[in-house]
């Protein structure tokens, strides 16, 4: 819930201002420090990394987490720092792989040597004019300064095993040479009860959703490619069964907003949280519900996740998974009328309409 929180929190501080200081328009950053460093102070450590993650999913967010890094470091808490910075160099892992697969369809015999002397005078990451040679090398040379950071903080904790880890995906980045895939040593056939099974286990040894993510594609990694494909419709088919007014309602109170995609990344999500939690969704036990959402509730990453490791596995592109696809059930609502629509879950949830919208990922 900690994205949901944060919004609340940006909106009152621009709401705040607007009151005292009609004059005053506060920028982006200074609104984003500001709630940043009230949860500081409020030692609401684990709930801003849950945030940040979630907001900066390119893991371009240096300037905005140092000084919680800081504090971490200063607090002695390495297994915060830990979940921080492994959530951040995920996502700029997982970019470097991605613009890396665009260089070499565009420039097959591009290489690292190459990639050395590109010239990054000027580099603008946010420009889509940029050469994707240029764009491999700044994403590469970022994600080697992040771990090489990952590195200090973890030298400091005297964490040895990590350190190890952190090194080999040093030279993994620097070389630019993915880990050869897992064979396949788990002989089970994926059906419901294997599929529920895998997730519930994850999850139970998962301190959040990043973990279970690297949790749940070390498990699949084990398994045939034919069984990999089953697990992704039973997936596609279970989110499926959530496609409702009602459950839209509940992503976009839980979430202060939710757009196409967004209800996508809440339906996947709840099906992440484990067969339990995930009937408990599925019928808005509003008893209940609190207690399942006990973080931000999306998860992009698990809608790809399972063709990335069949693709790793295979070497080729996963061929698209049908499901039988049903229209949008349920009462629509509007978003002006939800406090009145649906006044138990905006109670449970704290809802308040927000006037405007002014975050946004750099």
């Amino acid at each position: 819930m900690s994205y949901s929180l944060f919004l609340d929190e940006l909106n009152d501080y621009y709401k705040y201002n607007k009151e005292l200081r009609p004059d005053y328009k506060p920028t982006m950053d200074e609104a984003l420090n500001s709630v940043r460093d009230n949860w500081l102070v409020n030692g609401k450590f684990k709930e801003l990394i849950s945030f940040i993650l979630q907001n900066w999913d390119s893991g371009n967010c240096d300037d905005f987490m140092k000084p919680l890094v800081d504090i971490l470091i200063k607090d002695n808490k390495p297994a915060l720092f830990k979940q921080l910075w492994k959530g951040v160099l995920r996502n700029r892992v997982e970019k470097v792989w991605d613009y890396l697969a665009i260089l070499k369809k565009r420039y097959p015999y591009f290489t690292v040597e190459e990639l050395d002397k590109v010239d990054l005078a000027n580099f603008n990451q946010f420009s889509s004019q940029e050469d994707i040679r240029r764009i491999v090398a700044f994403k590469r040379k970022y994600t080697l300064e992040g771990i090489s950071e990952f590195i200090k903080g973890l030298t400091i904790f005297n964490q040895n095993e990590e350190i190890i880890k952190a090194n080999q995906l040093y030279q993994t980045i620097f070389l630019l040479q993915k880990p050869a895939p897992k064979p396949s040593t788990d002989k089970r056939a994926i059906d419901e009860e294997v599929f529920w099974q895998l997730i519930d286990q994850s999850r139970l040894s998962s301190a959040d959703s990043f973990d279970f993510l690297e949790k749940l594609k070390s498990t699949l990694e084990a398994f045939k490619p034919t069984e990999i494909r089953k697990f992704q419709k039973l997936l596609l088919s279970k989110q499926q069964e959530l496609y409702t007014w009602e459950h839209w309602a509940l992503a976009y109170i839980s979430r202060r907003g939710c757009g196409d995609d967004e209800f996508d990344y809440f339906r996947v999500w709840a099906v992440s949280k484990g067969k339990s939690n995930f009937e408990i969704i599925k019928r808005i036990d509003t008893s209940r519900l609190i207690e399942v959402f006990d973080e931000d509730p999306q998860l992009e990453d698990l809608f790809y996740l399972v063709e990335e490791v069949y693709e790793s596995k295979t070497g080729e592109l996963m061929k698209p998974v049908k499901v039988k696809q049903s229209k949008l059930k349920g009462k629509s609502w509007n978003e002006d009328a939800l406090e009145k629509d649906f006044s138990v879950l905006c109670h449970l949830f704290k809802y308040r309409r927000i006037e405007s919208s002014n975050t946004g990922e750099y």
